[in-house]
């Protein structure tokens, strides 16, 4: 597996290097794919690399900031798959598919804490699944690649949970999607003796909005980011922010102004920047803003 890892960065080195002398674009090089950092005005993150005239959605980098994993309904797949850019040797490669979801229906990737385990939605369907097939799976690190997904069972399957994020301790935070689609709402999956045992909703004040999903949780558990989706003649959709009061509850969800339509939240690990989805139902960018636009919303010390 290892070998394998190398030779999938070294082939999309080369490619990436390959179309870069054709098109005499320079090399990506440094921190974020070498995109400058924006301000806390809401910028496309990385265009025409990552965001692109297809449908991205969903993304994250791996803790320590070399890889960059993104969902797009690939066009030549004519499927929507995990996509990965690496930093090798000092450049980062052109986005390929991610070797661990072998060009099935795959999205929402996310890398815990540790660095150790990458979880993702899935359409394969679980054996004995008579539902539409919504699943959560996982791969484990293995030398400089991952293994091969594997199914976590219960509470997390068959269509129990969608859009993982988790804490550095191993709390799961996700979306509760148990009761059918629509019914969305957020949960939490805590680890008990090493075991993930039960699905439980969080309930008020983070659940109070309708349809609240696609939590993204402090490393620390001090704050979540989830997205609220918004009726009227078109959905929209809303970030709200919620820090963890001294008495270990939540504070009410205020409402990130980030000016345009916002889901999928995520914050590097360094806590420098927030990501997020925006975009048409189908046609969608992934955008990146500084943290700073969060203090107004945090409590005063």
């Amino acid at each position: 597996m290892k070998k394998a890892a190398i030779l999938f960065c070294v082939l999309a080195l080369t490619t990436w290097s390959a179309l870069s002398q054709e098109s005499d674009s320079p090399e990506l090089t440094g921190p974020y794919l070498g995109q400058k950092p924006p301000g806390t005005v809401p910028e496309v993150f990385a265009p025409g690399i990552v965001s692109s005239e297809a449908h991205e959605f969903s993304s994250c980098f791996s803790p320590n900031g070399k890889e960059f994993y993104f969902s797009r309904r690939h066009p030549d797949l004519n499927e929507t798959v995990v996509m990965v850019s690496t930093l090798f040797e000092g450049v980062w490669t052109e986005p390929v598919v991610a070797p661990f979801v072998k060009k099935q229906f795959s999205f929402e990737p996310w890398v815990t804490p540790d660095n150790k385990k990458l979880y993702f939605q899935s359409g394969v369907p679980i054996p004995g699944q008579t539902g539409p097939p919504m699943n959560v799976l996982y791969v484990e690190r293995e030398g400089d690649g991952w293994g091969e997904a594997t199914n976590p069972g219960p509470p997390f399957n068959p269509a129990q949970a969608m859009h993982i994020s988790s804490t550095a301790d191993g709390t799961i935070y996700t979306t509760d999607i148990s009761g059918g689609m629509g019914s969305e709402c957020l949960g939490i999956i805590r680890k008990v003796d090493g075991k993930y045992l039960k699905l439980e909703k969080l309930g008020p004040p983070l659940d109070k909005l309708k349809q609240s999903m696609h939590p993204y949780i402090a490393p620390d558990e001090s704050y979540i980011i989830f997205g609220s989706r918004q009726p009227g003649q078109q959905f929209t959709n809303v970030l709200y922010f919620s820090y963890r009061k001294a008495d270990g509850g939540w504070s009410e969800p205020k409402e990130i102004n980030l000016g345009i339509n916002a889901g999928l939240p995520f914050v590097t690990g360094d806590g420098k920047y927030l990501f997020f989805t925006s975009g048409e139902q189908g046609k969608s960018d992934i955008y990146w803003v500084s943290i700073r636009i969060l203090d107004k919303l945090k409590p005063k010390k």
